[in-house]
């Protein structure tokens, strides 16, 4: 009777966890269906389920290419994917550093020091934007990828996460490899990083979806065409009057591929990472 009762409770869990998970799909599922379709088809099936089926036209992919002709979506992937990729190598290796410093040395006012960086957390990053181009602007770095870069390599709250997650990492391990002669960098690059791979791909993940939606930013440090990124890019639909809201859902598609491409083949290491960062003394 027990079992039945748990096979019941089960399958009411799955059940529920189903139907959470499409209220979700649904603004995604809608944005993706919408694509394949011209703007009065769009809102005549807003109001309905055709909302969710797709228009087979002759030419299925017709948005998709307007956006490719309309827009240079490429190179702006290109750029995003450019410098993105320079903020997640830099910031591991800041962030984790400072995290393993935090959890595992000792120097004077450490948990002052880290209340402070906590207590950044609370700033609003809008409050800080016009100091911050202030600075990068006599810096002379801007309209360049530094001034995308430098601002977004330090985070509190990656710092935080590399800091909980190490602190879960048994300290014998360490002193076994101190006992083998091991120093403290090769320590950390040869046996903490191995062992922290689940928060590395939390963070790496969070940075890719943070900086890959990222506007106001690119939008304030870049000028240059060019140099501009992929959500720079897709602004630009909104500039074409009138606004052809097909090409926008197929823009914001493509877009999203990518994200969800990411999150997918990371999926299993997120989860434990986020696990690993639970509250530890």
């Amino acid at each position: 009777m027990q079992r039945k009762m748990t096979t019941s409770r089960k399958v009411v869990n799955y059940i529920v966890l189903i139907v959470i998970a499409l209220v979700f799909m649904f603004p995604l599922l809608w944005m993706v269906m919408s694509s394949f379709k011209d703007d009065a088809k769009i809102f005549t099936d807003i109001t309905s389920l055709k909302a969710f089926i797709p228009s087979f036209n002759a030419d299925v992919f017709f948005n998709y290419k307007e956006v490719i002709n309309k827009l240079p979506l490429l190179q702006a992937m290109l750029n995003s994917f450019g410098y993105i990729a320079v903020i997640i190598i830099l910031g591991l290796t800041v962030n984790s550093m400072a995290g393993y410093a935090f959890a595992r040395l000792k120097f004077p006012k450490k948990n002052l020091i880290f209340s402070i960086i906590l207590a950044v957390m609370i700033i609003p990053a809008q409050t800080v934007m016009l100091p911050q181009f202030s600075i990068i602007y006599r810096m002379g770095l801007s309209n360049s990828y530094l001034a995308l870069i430098l601002p977004a390599i330090a985070s509190p709250m990656y710092i935080f996460l590399f800091r909980q997650n190490f602190m879960g990492i048994p300290e014998s391990i360490e002193e076994a490899a101190k006992i083998d002669g091991a120093s403290a960098l090769r320590t950390f690059f040869q046996l903490i990083v191995p062992l922290a791979k689940p928060v590395y791909a939390t963070v790496t993940i969070l940075v890719f979806i943070a900086y890959w939606n990222d506007f106001v930013w690119p939008v304030m440090v870049i000028s240059d065409t060019t140099k501009q990124t992929i959500q720079m890019a897709l602004s630009s639909l909104f500039n074409i009057q009138p606004v052809n809201y097909g090409n926008v859902m197929a823009g914001l598609t493509i877009v999203t591929i990518p994200v969800l491409i990411l999150f997918l083949s990371m999926q299993k290491y997120y989860v434990a990472g986020i696990a690993s960062t639970g509250a530890k003394n």
